[in-house]
């Protein structure tokens, strides 16, 4: 009986460390979000001129490179930073 409850006190410690790191994550649907409007601002487009690649965890945290169609500027390459908890850190335009 005390090695059954013992399994499930650490089966339970384990489950809830696990949701704990999963929380931890900040939600992709709002990094996309943050990102878009930032860049929509940044190269003064609607966010449909705007297309944004998968979401990429770094180091610093995470990261998302897309393109804006700025329309007679040509197509400008950028990438969204953001730090470990989700929050936009920096757009960076990429040069050519």
């Amino acid at each position: 009986m005390r090695n059954s409850t013992l399994l499930l006190a650490a089966s339970l410690g384990l489950v809830l460390a696990s949701h704990a790191v999963a929380s931890d994550r900040p939600d992709p649907g709002k990094l996309t979000t943050r990102c878009l409007d930032a860049a929509a601002k940044k190269f003064d487009v609607k966010n449909d001129y705007i297309q944004l690649q998968p979401i990429q965890s770094v180091d610093a945290g995470y990261a998302i490179a897309g393109t804006a169609d700025a329309g007679m500027d040509g197509k400008k390459n950028f990438s969204c930073q953001f730090d470990k908890k989700g929050k936009l850190a920096n757009l960076v335009p990429e040069n050519k």
